[in-house]
């Protein structure tokens, strides 16, 4: 078990002495140092790491692999060393391992306005109420997965506390006209030399590929042993950025992500703008997930003259910060979201937003910091009901509105650049508020405070509305 202490400020509440403790528990993938990404809940262990600082603030942190059979034996020694230990998870439900001996908070990220409520698939803590009433807090990021919950009739204490946005985002320069960064790492840049598209054919609307079949000798060339993503496209090193940047970040294995739309709209958007740049970074390990976008970019033959960008290999901290300070904005166009780190990060880094707003960003994400796509909702299957039943719903985007926000927003930052500026420093500021570190610790620390003082109360459901039928009408 990993642990990790911070000493107990005076004006902390909780045990007298202030030993308190906190057991964390998550999905463990290895995600946050490039393992397994893409798999099945990865963002969860970025969530409990950006959370980690902050609860070392609070009390000795200890991480916990495989609670069904650490977690409790892991209080015992946490207690037997003189701590008060509470359990905080970062998953959903279904997948959480509660305590038997100490009080537990679960932290689930959601983004379906109905969450589920029965157990399905042979698992009773698909009963997402139910389990929850089992906790004794849950943190939530905001109204509309207190929403969800509360509509499900749960009765368990809810708190909001956001996810932390990591300060560094905030510290990132300002955007500036005319500005080149390089970041190290191979990048797949189209449309590539080899497909030679003609000047001509492009402002026609024709196509013209002389090399439809390609590129396979170059994939013989990068050497499998240095276990970078080899595929059959010319990459360049480093990845050179400059213009008017849009930037989105995603696992295309995602159904939710719907980058389909995104491709295809930025190409009929700002296809005939040689300045305008769209980068796909891709979260995954998977080289034919990368292989399936660029293909689907191919295979639809909409020449252009804007570049596409394809970053597939996993990037440190610091070259994901060089992305941000690359980018002019942050472009998304996903059917339902439980927080949307990236957008957070972004908006954070003065970058503003061309995203919907529905799900759970609606807490946080509208037309004062950003470009807002309309959307509406259409049927939906919880993500992890194999039955796929249509339980609930999630944001059908219309597609003519993401071309529309994306020319808007080019056209602001071209002809407006004071105005875009303006933008910029409403989305830090508003951030800042919203998902800061300092804002986030005082929500967190008086979460955990009033869990300890016992100062929590149960949602009271309404009582339900009886007829005396004594009382005829005359």
């Amino acid at each position: 078990m990993d642990t990790d202490s911070h000493p107990a400020s005076n004006d902390e509440k909780g045990s007298e002495d202030g030993r308190r403790a906190v057991l964390l528990t998550c999905y463990m993938t290895g995600s946050t140092e490039g393992k397994n990404l893409g798999t099945a809940g990865y963002s969860h262990d970025f969530v409990a790491k950006l959370f980690s600082q902050l609860l070392s603030r609070w009390g000795k942190v200890v991480h916990v692999p495989d609670p069904k059979k650490n977690l409790d034996l892991a209080a015992q020694e946490v207690r037997d060393q003189g701590f008060d230990p509470v359990h905080l998870s970062v998953l959903p439900f279904q997948d959480v391992c509660l305590a038997q001996t100490i009080p537990n908070v679960v932290m689930p990220a959601w983004e379906f306005p109905d969450v589920p409520d029965h157990g399905f698939d042979d698992n009773p803590q698909n009963d997402w109420p139910a389990t929850a009433d089992r906790c004794d807090l849950v943190l939530v990021s905001g109204p509309f997965t207190e929403q969800a919950l509360r509509k499900g009739k749960t009765k368990a204490p809810i708190r909001f506390v956001q996810v932390p946005t990591p300060d560094d985002y905030f510290s990132i320069p300002d955007w500036k006209p005319g500005q080149k960064i390089g970041i190290a790492c191979p990048a797949y840049v189209f449309p590539q030399a080899a497909d030679q598209i003609s000047a001509s054919s492009l402002l026609g609307r024709g196509y013209q590929y002389t090399a439809a079949q390609l590129r396979i000798w170059q994939h013989a060339r990068q050497s499998r042993s240095s276990g970078k993503m080899a595929l059959p496209y010319q990459s360049t090193s480093p990845a050179e950025l400059s213009g008017i940047v849009y930037t989105s970040v995603f696992n295309p294995e995602d159904g939710r992500k719907n980058w389909t739309d995104l491709l295809t709209a930025f190409l009929y958007a700002l296809g005939d703008r040689e300045d305008a740049t769209l980068v796909l970074k891709l979260v995954t390990k998977n080289a034919q997930a990368v292989k399936k976008v660029i293909k689907f970019y191919q295979g639809r033959d909409i020449p252009h003259r804007c570049k596409v960008v394809v970053i597939g290999d996993f990037l440190t901290e610091k070259q994901m910060y060089q992305l941000a300070e690359a980018s002019t904005y942050y472009l998304q166009t996903t059917k339902a979201e439980g927080n949307c780190l990236p957008l957070m990060n972004y908006l954070a880094a003065g970058r503003p937003g061309i995203s919907p707003n529905h799900s759970a960003m609606s807490d946080y994400f509208d037309d004062s910091i950003g470009f807002v796509i309309e959307s509406h909702p259409e049927p939906s299957a919880w993500p992890h009901d194999t039955r796929l039943r249509s339980r609930s719903t999630w944001g059908r985007l219309v597609w003519p509105s993401i071309v529309e926000q994306i020319q808007q927003s080019y056209h602001l930052v071209k002809d407006h650049p004071e105005q875009y500026l303006s933008l910029a420093n409403r989305c830090r500021s508003h951030m800042r508020t919203w998902a800061g570190n300092e804002a986030v610790w005082g929500r967190l620390r008086e979460a955990l405070d009033a869990l300890v003082n016992g100062e929590l109360r149960r949602e009271a459901l309404p009582t339900p509305v009886t007829v005396d039928s004594t009382k005829k009408a005359a």
